[in-house]
């Protein structure tokens, strides 16, 4: 049966198939609260780890690349971060496999494993492709950082690590607390569903 949840096909099951424009939709309203609001987080992966944590990593990639490229329609700066939301889709999808997002010590831990991910990944790109502007909040602390003596890479980093392990945290735990609330027959209807069957 394990074997099995390996498959990429068997991870891409109707109900996660069903679930993909809705985790796009919450991505995209997240982001757009984060960026009307000037808040140092994103909020634009939440529906990326939740259906990654629920239907595996390869379900986690193509959500996480499909909202990239929606939201690119709009707004051209969300074309490079594509890689970047792959990349949480994957590492979300691997770290459920594993079962760790079953507490919620362990799924803070994995939260701040993959906000280090999505800093390390996404500095070059804002640093190199963007001179460290983005719109988003986390540029503030990035002006702060350089006023306060830092060069370019080395603010962009430190604020994409401020910013990544505070957001990946915050939706990790977001996530969470949703599945929490599910029921485990509609938790039965994705491949990893059943890591999260509540004893009784």
């Amino acid at each position: 049966m394990s074997e099995k949840r390996n498959s990429i096909k068997d991870d891409f099951t109707l109900m996660a198939m069903m679930l993909i424009p809705i985790a796009i939709a919450v991505n995209i309203i997240g982001g757009q609260i984060a960026v009307l609001l000037k808040l140092p987080v994103y909020l634009d992966t939440i529906g990326t780890l939740l259906i990654a944590i629920l239907a595996g990593p390869w379900v986690g990639a193509l959500t996480g690349l499909l909202s990239n490229l929606f939201n690119s329609i709009f707004d051209p700066v969300f074309i490079p971060y594509a890689i970047v939301s792959v990349a949480v889709g994957l590492a979300a999808g691997f770290f459920s496999r594993a079962k760790l997002f079953l507490t919620i010590w362990k799924t803070i831990l994995v939260g701040i494993l993959i906000g280090l991910l999505a800093a390390i990944v996404s500095a070059p790109i804002t640093a190199y492709l963007f001179g460290g502007v983005t719109g988003s909040g986390s540029t503030l602390i990035t002006g702060v950082l350089m006023a306060a003596g830092q060069n370019l890479i080395e603010a962009v980093l430190t604020s994409s690590i401020i910013s990544d392990l505070a957001d990946k945290t915050i939706s990790c735990l977001i996530c969470f607390f949703i599945i929490k609330s599910m029921s485990s027959r509609y938790l039965s209807k994705f491949s990893l569903g059943e890591n999260f069957f509540r004893e009784s």
